[in-house]
């Protein structure tokens, strides 16, 4: 009889710890959060990339409290000294008050950990695992190995990063595929009009080009040849695409010029499109060619930010099996 009651007893002992513990986790949880972790910009004309990424993930997930985040220091700091500035806002009303208030990532974590959020997903809007996203996988790292005596304060127990459009590393086949069908519009449009599409990524002289010339691999494999991938910090540059274009087989006449960037930024309207001299276009059409520029960031492309909501999706499901 004892060694039942003993067992028994122990049995309850058991029950409460476990309770405790499964208590321990259980916060007065808010709104769970998804920040969108982007480079930035200060070109207005390229800020409906971001508002219309934002609508999109709001639609998807309902459920969310949906939050944005630059980067880029400098950027942030033009939009603080623009805040401060009555007569800059007062002529620019339809530039959104969030823009005026942007933070970096972890400022935004620390604002929706105060607000409750328990589960907290944060989605790279970068094109690839470069610079930018590597220093944001570094901050939700650190955040995630938080550890306190009390896990109920643990500040955030349900947290995940999603991968950037072009997946992690040298670039995994569903995302180079998923990007190929989601730049479907402008490779038919420049076939129809018999035009080479260029697309000028951001790259980054340090860091592995590979993923660019897969992707330029699987565009020609998906809508012809006379599709070229360039990058602004490294080759291929404007100068060897040109070449490039006038060897080929079947030279076509005119070049559409596209930004393979999630918004119509600097890059794109000075380094792609501007009047210099040492502009994209302005270097095809010394080397002879008409050449028609896109400012429409990859942001407006709804095929596009679909890549970052299945990404979020994932991340999502992730990160809800580890909390049952």
């Amino acid at each position: 009889m004892r060694r039942v009651l003993f067992c028994v007893a122990l049995a309850l002992v058991a029950s409460a710890f476990l309770a405790a513990q499964t208590a321990a986790y259980d916060r007065e949880a808010g709104k769970p959060a998804i920040i969108l972790a982007a480079f930035g910009t200060t070109e207005i004309e390229a800020l409906n990339s971001f508002t219309n990424i934002i609508e999109q993930v709001e639609n998807a997930f309902p459920d969310y409290e949906v939050q944005i985040a630059f980067t880029s220091n400098i950027i942030r700091k033009i939009w603080r000294e623009r805040s401060e500035d009555d007569a800059y806002e007062k002529n620019n009303p339809n530039v959104e008050p969030r823009f005026f208030e942007i933070n970096n990532v972890l400022s935004e974590l620390a604002k929706v950990q105060e607000r409750g959020a328990d589960i907290v997903l944060v989605q790279s809007l970068h094109v690839t695992d470069g610079e930018e996203y590597q220093d944001v996988k570094k901050v939700v790292d650190a955040v995630k190995g938080i550890k306190t005596y009390q896990p109920s304060l643990i500040p955030f127990p349900w947290i995940d990063l999603g991968a950037p459009a072009l997946g992690v590393g040298d670039g995994p086949k569903a995302s180079i595929d998923a990007a190929t069908k989601a730049l479907a519009g402008l490779a038919n449009e420049a076939k129809a009009q018999n035009a080479a599409l260029v697309l000028m990524g951001h790259g980054n002289e340090k860091l592995t080009q590979k993923v660019y010339s897969k992707l330029e691999k699987s565009l020609r494999d998906a809508y012809g040849p006379q599709i070229y991938v360039g990058t602004v910090e490294a080759p291929p540059h404007a100068k060897e695409i040109a070449e490039a274009i006038g060897k080929s087989a079947n030279k076509p006449a005119k070049i559409l010029l596209a930004p393979l960037m999630i918004v119509a930024g600097d890059h794109a309207r000075n380094d792609m499109a501007g009047d210099e001299p040492d502009s994209w276009a302005s270097i095809f059409k010394a080397s002879g060619y008409t050449v028609e520029s896109r400012l429409a960031g990859l942001g407006l492309n709804n095929d596009w930010v679909n890549i970052y909501i299945d990404n979020l999706k994932a991340i999502e499901a992730k990160v809800k099996a580890q909390k049952k």
